[in-house]
């Protein structure tokens, strides 16, 4: 019997393969001429002779297999060219039909193949008055201009689509969206899907969390070049003038990573995309472990207009706005353009506040390894705002600077901008707990460490890391931003709360330059604001080989060694090991007449 079952299953596989197949479009009229309840692709073509897209739909969903659906539309029925010359419109007065049940390929880069390149901008076939829905799992939809798209199977493809293009992932999983343009690209309750490659006007990543369908594991972008997603700004004006959007926006996602795009920017990076968004990465609801690595956001600066927001100005590249936890910033420029040039900022770099339902936690904003350090430059007011009540922000190892408020701004509720002064015993709560900022008392270099000495006072018998940073100026607070960071140095405040250190860092800071700090609370995960400025004082250089000090290494020197040879504590002892002897003669005969 099992025998038999193989068997009879065998030929049931092979008949359902054999059954499937390649329709050719041939009308742009939405006729249907053939039974829509049972026709196959042998029924093809109807009474008429040709086959509409609707006919394509009805054969291909009523023929087991997977089916590719190509097109061959004569010019001579294409309408509406004068709004979209050089392309065959499938015109439908309901598109009821305009839905695939199972898996198939539709090509529409087959009617360029028929046509020729008619519309040298994009794809030569679009679809007018309806939206294509693709159900079916493992399908492809290629080559469409201008129109929209919905996806609710899984491990679906849409790729090489253009013209302003709106595709919507609605529940399944595994597809991939790539190398479009177009308007949105929006993934509704779906889970590991990829979006790689497009060039559109915004992403948009929903969940229902309430609803037990938060959306999971979505990847926007990529490590490669060709992963990157040019997302050029997305907002709308109100009746009253006043801009809104979010370019990126994430409501209700879990496991999100957003990597290597360039947000907000017109494709090559030197000009603001829209002039009314307000949010390059906009989180709202309640989100978890999200990443938002390497990319580049610039150009957010909505722009208020008549008839009553005229001056009115609003933008933050990332907009924290939700509960939830787990978000690592990393890696990403902000606020310049493709030539690095901190001319593209926005009001606030990252902005951090309060939702309804709670403040998000958990925050790391840089790091101290390579690469994760974030650089944020050019914006109007702070390089980071947080928000009364938000805490658990960790802030390192950044470069922030030329933003005109402060480099970190910890605020209070009413959002009043400025320095927070330091209390007793650090005892204050609000934003990242009002973390108090260490005190610089010197700063010196000798060209290649830096040492600084200074005090922290803050929670008494706690552990702090202390950041440093370097800066070719101050605030006009006299608190500093931070444009390299130079290393950490480890502090625990005493039963006073009390911190005293003198160390140094293996990195060299520059005459004219000055020294400003954080503090960083590993345990509550929150960094303070930079410190004050402190000047650097810089060491002349060492010079090798030069025993007398007079910065030229030559027979002063030399007699110098002759002198004290092989004498311990004495002159001659050019390196330093406590002994003249000759790796001192050494030293002095490889500088020889070099000066420092």
């Amino acid at each position: 019997m099992r025998a038999y079952h193989t068997l009879a299953m065998t030929l049931v596989m092979a008949a359902a393969t054999a059954q499937a197949g390649t329709v050719t479009v041939t009308t742009a009229n939405d006729t249907i001429d053939i039974n829509a309840s049972t026709a196959t692709l042998a029924d093809l073509p109807g009474p008429d002779g040709k086959v509409s897209f609707s006919e394509a739909m009805i054969a291909t969903n009523n023929t087991p297999g997977h089916d590719t659906v190509e097109f061959a539309i004569p010019p001579a029925e294409w309408t509406l060219q004068f709004a979209y010359p050089g392309r065959a419109v499938i015109r439908t007065t309901g598109g009821f039909y305009f839905r695939s049940f199972d898996d198939v390929t539709i090509d529409g880069s087959t009617q360029t193949a028929f046509s020729g390149d008619t519309n040298p901008d994009g794809a030569e076939v679009t679809i007018y008055g309806a939206t294509l829905y693709i159900n079916g799992d493992n399908s492809t939809l290629r080559g469409f201009d201008t129109c929209a798209i919905q996806l609710t199977g899984s491990n679906g493809i849409i790729e090489d689509c253009t013209g302003t293009m709106n595709i919507t992932v609605f529940g399944g999983s595994g597809s991939t969206i790539r190398n479009n343009t177009g308007g949105t690209i929006k993934i509704d309750r779906s889970n590991d899907n990829i979006i790689i490659g497009n060039t559109v006007t915004r992403v948009r990543v929903l969940g229902w969390v309430g609803g037990g369908l938060p959306a999971t594991n979505n990847r926007v972008g990529g490590p490669a070049l060709a992963d990157r997603n040019y997302i050029t700004g997305y907002g709308t004006h109100d009746g009253e003038g006043y801009p809104s959007g979010s370019t990126i926006q994430i409501f209700d996602a879990t496991d999100t990573l957003i990597e290597n795009n360039w947000i907000g920017t017109t494709p090559d990076g030197l000009s603001s995309g829209s002039n009314a968004s307000t949010a390059g990465i906009g989180f709202e609801g309640e989100n978890h472990d999200t990443t938002i690595i390497n990319n580049r956001i610039a150009g957010i600066l909505g722009i208020g207009q008549g008839p009553h927001a005229v001056g009115y100005i609003a933008g933050s590249a990332i907009r924290i706005y939700g509960n939830g936890d787990g978000i690592t910033i990393q890696g990403n420029t902000i606020g310049l353009d493709a030539n690095d040039n901190p001319i593209l900022g926005s009001v606030t770099g990252i902005y951090l506040s309060n939702y309804f339902s709670g403040p998000p936690t958990d925050i790391n904003i840089g790091g101290t390894g390579p690469g994760e350090g974030n650089t944020i430059a050019g914006h109007l007011i702070d390089g980071i705002t947080v928000e009364s009540p938000v805490t658990g922000a960790a802030i390192r190892g950044n470069a922030i600077f030329m933003n005109n408020g402060l480099g970190i701004d910890l605020r209070p509720a009413s959002g009043t901008p400025g320095v927070t002064p330091n209390d007793a015993l650090d005892a204050d709560s609000g934003a990242n707990n009002f973390q108090n900022f260490p005190v610089l008392t010197a700063a010196s270099s000798d060209g290649s460490t830096t040492q600084v000495s200074g005090q922290l006072h803050s929670t008494p018998l706690t552990a702090f890391v202390i950041d440093l940073y370097a800066s070719s100026e101050c605030d006009a607070s006299g608190h500093g931003q931070a444009e390299r960071f130079l290393g950490s140095i480890d502090v625990s405040t005493d039963a006073s709360g009390n911190a005293a250190f003198l160390q140094s860092v293996a990195a060299p800071a520059f005459a004219g330059e000055v020294i400003v700090a954080t503090a960083t609370d590993l345990v509550a995960h929150v960094t303070s604001e930079f410190s004050a400025c402190e000047p650097v004082t810089v060491a002349p250089p060492a010079c090798p080989g030069d025993s007398n000090g007079d910065l030229v290494v030559d027979f002063d020197d030399l007699n110098e060694v002759l002198a004290n040879w092989n004498t311990s504590g004495g002159g001659g002892d050019v390196n330093g090991d406590g002994v003249t002897d000759f790796d001192d003669l050494n030293e002095v005969l490889t500088h020889w007449n070099q000066g420092c």
